[in-house]
């Protein structure tokens, strides 16, 4: 199970981090973005236009365009994340199910790349709660596992941090949501806008399959469990600010199905996370102590697997 909580863990940074991020990726809508107003100029314009403006709904095509054009501003922000997973595992026969949650607080900033992480997560069998602390920058990946500070060899970081840059753009993932542009419905609600989606079928797998793909998560063993695995339903919603365009709220539900090791795995993952404190971090620098007394965790050897 442990290739698959890893793999699980891989689609849970793909959604994620396709939230918002620094774009210089045109938005292909049937046409092109160069020349279109930004967020602030589509709130302004002549007088006549502007109680127009405000009164209509936008459709999904030119509300994707405007988080787009504003993502742009986005150096750095906050999330909090809830992801549960249920798991209904099957051999010989026999069920047994597992539910596995998880609570992760994140900051971000996006230039130089750096993320400062807290995760609590509840497995099956175990009291209480594991809790992780996590420092990602190019200064190298500090992870505390209990007391002690382990931090991955050089060879291992890079890679990582070459994910996480393509992850935080958003032109490529909001790209992905303009090819459901048609399956987008529109709504308001107060100070916000909801995108939402219900996937399902051959589309929801493209879907996620080119998610991933465009994520750099190109991992052989992932590849291979994504072609094992049959994502039935997608899921979802997806809220912005009416004045700023910056994402607030990421829901996501999907329900999947696959065999791997000779167990047949039924999955309900769902995902609630808000954004907030744009632009209020400037840097995130691990401390003096944790560089000081950390250790270097030893890779395992490479290995072939069946």
């Amino acid at each position: 199970m442990k290739k698959w909580n890893v793999f699980m863990m891989g689609i849970v940074l793909v959604l994620v981090l396709a939230a918002c991020g620094n774009n210089d990726a045109e938005l292909s809508t049937g046409g092109t973005t160069e020349g279109a107003p930004t967020a602030n100029e589509q709130t302004s314009g002549n007088n006549e236009d502007v109680n127009n403006a405000e009164q209509q709904t936008p459709t999904a095509e030119e509300l994707l365009t405007r988080i787009t054009e504003a993502s742009k501003e986005i150096k750095s922000y906050s999330m909090d994340s809830k992801i549960e997973q249920n798991l209904t595992v099957t051999m010989e026969g026999e069920e047994q199910k597992q539910d596995v949650n998880m609570e992760m607080k994140t900051d971000l900033v996006l230039n130089p790349i750096a993320a400062y992480q807290e995760i609590k997560t509840s497995l099956p069998g175990q009291e209480g709660t594991q809790e992780m602390k996590q420092y990602i920058t190019e200064d190298g990946v500090y992870t505390q596992v209990e007391d002690t500070w382990v931090t991955l060899p050089e060879e291992a970081t890079a890679p990582l941090l070459e994910q996480m840059k393509t992850q935080s753009n958003t032109g490529s993932q909001f790209e992905q949501l303009n090819s459901i542009a048609s399956d987008l419905k529109v709504e308001e609600e107060g100070d916000v806008y909801w995108l939402k989606a219900k996937l399902s079928g051959d589309k929801v797998k493209e879907l996620a399959t080119t998610m991933l793909s465009q994520s750099g998560a190109t991992d052989p063993q992932m590849a291979a469990m994504m072609q094992q695995m049959s994502i039935k339903t997608m899921d979802i919603s997806y809220s912005v600010d009416k004045e700023t365009y910056y994402p607030k709220d990421l829901v996501y539900s999907m329900t999947m199905d696959m065999d791997m090791d000779g167990q047949a795995l039924s999955i309900i993952m769902k995902m609630d996370s808000s954004l907030t404190d744009y632009n209020k971090t400037e840097s995130i620098k691990i401390p003096q102590d944790v560089l000081d007394n950390a250790v270097e965790q030893q890779m395992p050897a490479e290995t072939t697997t069946p």
